[in-house]
């Protein structure tokens, strides 16, 4: 008896590695616009940065799977704990000179 897989289609696939990739991209560019002078705080961003791309890999390793959407949603949760951390600095920035 031949068992039938379910994939889904490489398309849209691609388009959501796609997303991903691009919105990658602008928050990199976002942060590379402003350096995080606060040793703990640059580690911190350093370390969402590398987390970002563990979830990627993993989903683009496991053929795209979505992990539930949570995937996506840790993501999201881990580009605006980057943009805390450079809201954070500033405000250290302006407060402790």
């Amino acid at each position: 008896m031949a068992t039938t897989e379910v994939h889904p289609p490489k398309g849209k696939i691609m388009n959501k590695i796609v997303i991903a990739s691009l919105s990658a991209v602008l928050v990199a560019t976002i942060a590379v616009g402003y350096e995080i002078h606060h040793p703990n705080l640059r580690d911190a961003s350093g370390a969402t940065e590398n987390a970002i791309h563990h979830v990627q890999a993993a989903q683009a390793n496991n053929k795209g799977l979505e992990f539930g959407g949570h995937a996506e949603k840790a993501i999201d949760a881990l580009r605006h704990a980057q943009q805390e951390l450079i809201e954070g600095d500033k405000w250290n920035d302006a407060h402790h000179k």
